[in-house]
């Protein structure tokens, strides 16, 4: 089971670019364009494609043991997550030091709201996304999904092996009930946790479904056809207002996985490109680095404005938007930002991402 998915590898990249943008307001910018407005929505096929990786790798082993597993999954997500909480309390005593001494406020008071000191202990343990009396985007705000997934593996562990004669069944109907849940507006999980279900062992069914008919050669045109097609059809409804959009979405993307699992067509052929795949290896850190650096630069913009007087960070709508007064300007600030922050996760891959994962590797627990 080494067979990597490379253009998988390469859409999960391009999908944490494309949350990047979803999370930037620049005025007039394409980050006002309807497609990027919605691609909050590609959480979601982060948590399919794991559970359709997750199942590849460990779904069908029969000597799996706990710790070793969830081992390898502490040292995957942990270290960076820890990393980032730690630059976002500083950044939270650097507004209050600005608030103390400067009468500067960035939205409201420091430690209180999404950043309260309540938070902190959930934001440690990663449960910030299960309890309803916290606040899932407190902190790091990518972090709330990481909280579902984390603890999605430890179900995933207990499918595969304390249920094992009956996990096919667990990953057919775990996304049916989440997703009735969802329709039917139930509290009995968080709205996040009921996200990753449906998604998650969604792409453990997709993973099913796949080794079933991994057997089936397609044609390059056909391929092509077909992925050409699914391209489309996710930018229409990643651009539309649907009212169960989630859900459609969410089934999009399992056809989605399944189609590109096979690599048969052109656009695999360039997802398998150098450039592509060097963005998917470092997905994981663009996706939860950015919130940092779109901090840094807004809180540069509204001091700049209030030293100035020049409007640099407006409030439009009751969002703060950055500007620089030209809407060419604005859509070249845009790359300028995706590029500091592929920059900035090439480093935290390398220093934080590989570098914990090799310790792990090494440490006998």
């Amino acid at each position: 089971m080494n067979q990597r998915f490379e253009s998988l590898d390469a859409f999960r990249g391009l999908a944490a670019l494309s949350v990047v943008i979803f999370h930037m307001n620049l005025v007039g910018s394409v980050t006002e364009l309807e497609f990027f407005k919605g691609s909050a929505i590609f959480v979601e096929f982060f948590f399919v494609l794991s559970g359709f990786v997750l199942v590849h790798g460990y779904g069908f082993k029969k000597d799996l043991k706990f710790f070793i597993f969830m081992k390898a999954r502490f040292f995957r997500l942990y270290p960076l997550h820890l990393f980032m909480f730690a630059i976002f309390l500083l950044l939270e005593f650097g507004k209050l030091t600005a608030y103390k001494y400067g009468g500067f406020t960035f939205n409201y008071i420091p430690f209180t709201e999404n950043t309260a000191v309540s938070e902190i202990v959930p934001n440690l343990l990663l449960i910030q996304s299960w309890l309803p009396s916290s606040d899932s985007l407190s902190f790091n705000y990518p972090s709330w999904s990481i909280s579902i997934e984390f603890y999605l593996y430890v179900l995933l562990f207990i499918s595969v092996v304390i249920f094992s004669k009956f996990k096919t069944y667990i990953w057919i109907f775990t996304p049916i009930i989440a997703f009735y849940l969802i329709i039917s507006k139930s509290e009995i999980l968080t709205s996040e946790v009921l996200r990753g279900l449906s998604c998650f062992f969604g792409g453990a069914l997709t993973y099913l479904l796949y080794k079933k008919i991994s057997y089936l050669r397609i044609t390059k045109l056909f391929g092509s056809i077909v992925e050409i097609f699914i391209i489309t059809f996710i930018i229409v409804i990643v651009s539309s207002d649907l009212k169960y959009k989630g859900i459609v979405t969410t089934i999009l993307f399992y056809i989605t996985i399944l189609i590109f699992s096979f690599e048969s067509g052109i656009v695999s052929s360039l997802l398998r490109l150098k450039l592509f795949q060097e963005t998917g290896k470092i997905s994981y850190s663009i996706y939860m680095t950015h919130a940092a650096i779109l901090f840094c630069l807004m809180s540069t913009a509204i001091v700049l404005q209030k030293i100035t007087g020049i409007e640099l960070a407006p409030m439009i709508n009751g969002e703060r938007f950055l500007t620089s007064g030209y809407e060419i300007i604005n859509n070249l600030i845009v790359f300028v930002i995706l590029a500091l922050v592929i920059l900035i996760s090439q480093f935290t891959y390398s220093h934080i991402e590989l570098k914990w994962q090799r310790k792990g590797k090494i440490l006998n627990i």
